[in-house]
């Protein structure tokens, strides 16, 4: 150690090089977390207002009720519509209404010499209804006939906006991510098979739970109290399982990046409250394919549907389940967890 300056013209230095190093190192921490948080918020901005803000209809699958050339019928909407909506025609109108009401198509429409009606079921989204609307009254304003509507299936006076499918999502996704880090930091003694028991008990009370607020509490998402309870359960459970094998295998940034993924990602490229089919067509394919639009599927064609067209998006949160069960259930080395506490848990 060198001596201090007593006067004499000579100075001394208190601390070694590594000192130095190791303060420059700590005054350089605020500033990676100020980038990270920026960098985060400008892909929550980018994804959300991205995708949502000017929401228009791409191969929106709608059906067209003709009596005669059905073909010409399906290419002058195409035209006319250019990639707006993808027509499936039919001639019996009865079965159009059914197709409606079953999920297979968003609409229907029948031209008719009289004026032209179009039926709908804002059920499955307030925006997307009224997105649809508006297409078909210029379609009907080109051809100089007016547009009746008729609501199959209108939403509840509780969900009057019918964004409360996505909420209820949402409100289990959140959580469902912190269940898997907080069960590594308070439990990180418990190996694999026992740590997937916790996240599948935990998602079942934590599905319970937001299916009693949403059904009871609120009776925001009424009509189907247990199946919500079913698809809370599931999706919390794909949710949590998933993070937790990739907090297990990659540490903390595994945790980070499934957060990202299923909040920022997947419900802006789910659509949100208008539905994949309203947001940039490469966004909306990766959606798909993501829990959030699965659940917030399910979630809305089970209460207010019947239960229809829900075995596609159940498929999706099976192959995410499974692997959540995968990651960790596979053999991981051993690495730093979340602080000293937490790095056992993601060696078992």
């Amino acid at each position: 150690m060198a001596e201090r300056d007593t006067g004499t013209g000579t100075r001394a230095e208190t601390g070694g090089g590594a000192g130095g190093s190791h303060g420059a190192h700590d005054r350089r921490r605020p500033i990676a977390v100020i980038v990270v948080t920026t960098l985060i918020g400008m892909l929550f901005a980018w994804s959300f207002l991205g995708a949502l803000h000017r929401p228009e209809p791409r191969d929106v699958p709608v059906a067209v009720v003709v009596q005669g050339d059905a073909a010409a019928v399906a290419k002058a909407m195409r035209q006319r519509t250019e990639g707006a909506f993808e027509p499936k025609t039919y001639r019996d109108e009865g079965a159009a209404r059914q197709a409606l009401l079953e999920r297979e198509v968003d609409a229907v429409f029948v031209p008719g010499p009289g004026g032209n009606r179009l039926l709908i079921a804002s059920a499955s989204g307030r925006m997307s209804s009224s997105i649809l609307t508006q297409g078909f009254q210029a379609v009907s304003q080109a051809s100089g006939r007016r547009l009746t509507v008729e609501d199959l299936r209108p939403l509840p006076r509780d969900d009057g906006n019918g964004i409360s499918s996505m909420f209820f999502v949402i409100t289990l996704t959140i959580p469902a991510i912190a269940l898997a880090i907080l069960l590594a930091v308070a439990a990180p003694w418990l190996p694999a098979w026992p740590r997937l028991a916790a996240v599948t008990a935990g998602a079942v009370v934590l599905g319970g739970a937001n299916a009693w607020v949403a059904a009871g509490l609120t009776g925001s998402l009424t009509g189907a109290p247990w199946e919500l309870w079913g698809i809370g359960a599931v999706l919390a459970f794909v949710i949590s399982s998933v993070t937790a094998g990739a907090l297990r295998l990659i540490g903390p940034p595994g945790a980070a990046l499934t957060a990202l993924l299923f909040v920022p990602i997947g419900v802006p490229a789910g659509g949100g409250p208008i539905g994949p089919h309203f947001v940039p067509e490469w966004y909306g394919a990766i959606g798909r394919l993501l829990p959030a639009a699965a659940g917030i599927d399910i979630t809305r064609n089970t209460v207010y549907f019947d239960g229809n067209a829900v075995g596609g998006p159940y498929l999706v949160l099976a192959v995410w389940g499974l692997l959540g069960i995968v990651l960790l259930a596979v053999p991981a080395a051993r690495r730093r967890g979340l602080g000293a506490a937490a790095s056992p848990a993601l060696s078992h």
